[in-house]
């Protein structure tokens, strides 16, 4: 398995095809009146508890030269705020517009935004503790929940286990979709349900543009009654290395194709009515889910 994934000579094109146009939905190109109900209905289920927000965040900033949590790292802005505390801050602020939208029809309590977020054994405890040392950066201690994803054995490019010591095995988080497996076994699917949670915003720490707990996204999300949804970004050429949206088989499910799984004529390939990639959806961790 390992062998065959590493050298993958992509999916045949009858394995997948493109997803269409008219499943996508660009929020610019809607009218006023869309946009200005879709963010009142995020506004509303926010307000009213309905929406918990998911932060992917196991990794380590290695990359980035530094073996603390990607959340913690200062990228540089001329406030100095980590990647934390731009997140916490706008949860605030939505908090903050969602109380100050249901006031003007009379309710005055204010609204609570509960942010589950998960770690990994190397980054939970140095992310609990820069949470607590910057006070929840404004937020609410009991409204801030971590908790831990699995991890997988290490194994080198021939296949063969790597070895931490002598007597153990080398293991690494594992991965974003290791999620799901990390909410029901730290039981966190019955908390939700028992603060009365029914949408998640789930998203990765390394992105400061993200709009967490995005009304508008909410309100087209729960306006279009849906099970699942994401934020796409279409792609800017054929090899930028972005994972994309595709059909699995004939009119199937959508699913996510790494860009090392689409061979060099599909990436390539255009769509013949509006002269775009075909594969042009990526995938930029950006979900929602019941």
């Amino acid at each position: 398995i390992i062998r065959c994934s590493l050298h993958s000579q992509g999916l045949p094109a009858a394995a997948i095809e493109a997803v269409p146009e008219n499943c996508v939905s660009t929020v610019e190109e809607r009218t006023k009146e869309d946009r200005e109900k879709w963010w009142k209905m995020g506004l509303k289920a926010i307000y009213e508890g309905k929406l918990g927000v998911v932060l992917l965040s196991g990794g380590q900033g290695t990359r980035l030269g530094s073996s603390d949590p990607k959340g913690c790292y200062n990228i540089g802005l001329p406030s100095g705020k980590s990647l934390f505390q731009i997140q916490a801050e706008r949860i605030l602020c939505i908090q903050r517009l969602a109380a100050q939208a249901m006031s003007e029809t009379g309710l005055t309590r204010p609204a609570t935004i509960h942010w589950y977020i998960m770690t990994s054994p190397f980054t939970h405890e140095p992310t609990q503790k820069f949470f607590e040392s910057h006070k929840y950066f404004g937020l609410e201690q009991d409204q801030v929940t971590f908790f831990q994803q699995g991890t997988l054995p290490c194994i080198s490019k021939d296949g063969k286990f790597i070895m931490e010591t002598p007597f153990s095995l080398a293991k690494a988080p594992d991965g974003n979709g290791g999620v799901y497996a990390a909410l029901e076994s730290s039981r966190l699917l019955e908390d939700m349900a028992s603060k009365g949670i029914k949408y998640v915003d789930c998203y990765g720490v390394d992105n400061v543009l993200v709009r967490v707990a995005d009304p508008t996204f909410l309100g087209y999300f729960i306006d279009k009654g849906a099970a699942s949804a994401a934020k796409v970004v279409r792609k800017a050429y054929p090899q930028e290395k972005v994972g994309v949206f595709v059909r699995r088989g004939k009119g199937g499910p959508l699913t996510v194709v790494e860009y090392t799984e689409l061979d060099q004529s599909m990436a390539s390939a255009t769509n013949q009515q509006t002269g775009r990639l075909q594969f042009c959806w990526s995938n930029v961790c950006l979900h929602m889910f019941t």
